[in-house]
Formats: C-alpha cells, structure tokens, sequence
C-alpha cells in the first residue's frame, strides 16, 4: 500500500496505518514464525521500494515505512544468522503494477508517471512484477545461501542516479 501525503497533510491516524501495513505486520509475522524459522532453517524475503533509501516528496510515511523494513531485514538477519536463516528483501523502484491505481491515480496521471519512471532509470524503462518475482526466486534458491541481510535493487539501475 501506497499514502500520499507530505509532513503537512498526513494525519496520525494515516501514518500509523502506513506503518501498520508495511512494517509492524511483517516485524509481527517475524515473531509468529520465530521458532518455525530455526527448525526449518528458513528464509525471509521483504518487499521494500526505491523509497526506503530514496525519498520522495509527498510520499513521508510510505518512506518512512519502506526504510523501517530495510532496518528490520538487517537486523533480524543479524539476529537470525545463527541459526541458518536468511533474512532479504527486494527493492524494486516502478513497477507496472496494480499499486499506483490503488493509491487514486488515474490512468492518464498513471501513463504520465510511468513514461517519467522510465525516462529516470538507466535501462529507460519501468519494471515488472515478473522481474521482482525473480529477484525473489533467486533469493530464496540454493544459489543465494551465503547472502543474508542484503536488500537487492530491482530498480533498473536507477539508485545509481540522482534523477529524481
């Protein structure tokens, strides 16, 4: 989930929401999967953004929240490395998704951003959700077992950028 809103604008209420949903539930779903992780010598897969190392104006708690989640997939793969889990996250920056249409753009605001998304990112185009789920499936697959506490940029290049 996606919040608009600058310092100004969002309420308590929407901020707290926006943690809710993309930090204290996954903070939540560590801790109910705890011990299940150790027998099982699981993995974690987090979903940030560009946004939780890349801030955007208008968008202060969905930042907020998407950089609490790059925190709470370093450290819990600190704590977890003991006993064989592996604590990730993916960060993809635009992707063609459902997400933007959820957040009240409108498909010609969607077009514009998507062709201003792409026009910001070296390899000049948006990402998809195939892509992202990749960088999932290689994360959790036997040729990442040495990788822990690591947030991969699916993002086209465009952390390597100061375009905005």
């Amino acid at each position: 989930m996606i919040l608009q809103g600058d310092l100004e604008t969002v309420t308590p209420q929407q901020h707290d929401n926006m943690i809710d949903i993309n930090l204290r539930t996954p903070f939540l779903l560590l801790q109910c999967f705890n011990e299940y992780l150790k027998q099982t010598r699981g993995c974690v897969i987090n979903v940030t953004s560009d946004k939780g190392s890349r801030p955007e104006p208008g968008l202060i708690s969905y930042c907020m929240s998407k950089a609490g989640l790059e925190m709470l997939t370093k450290s819990a793969a600190m704590e977890l490395a003991p006993f064989g889990i592996r604590v990730n996250a993916v960060a993809p920056s635009f992707v063609e998704s459902n997400l933007y249409r959820a957040a009240g753009l409108t498909e010609p605001e969607l077009d514009a951003l998507k062709i201003r998304a792409g026009n910001n990112m070296p390899m000049a185009r948006v990402g998809s959700v195939t892509e992202v789920a990749k960088a999932i499936i290689f994360l959790t697959s036997e040729h990442a077992t040495k990788i822990t506490g690591h947030i991969m940029k699916v993002d086209g290049g465009k952390s390597l950028t100061t375009r905005g």
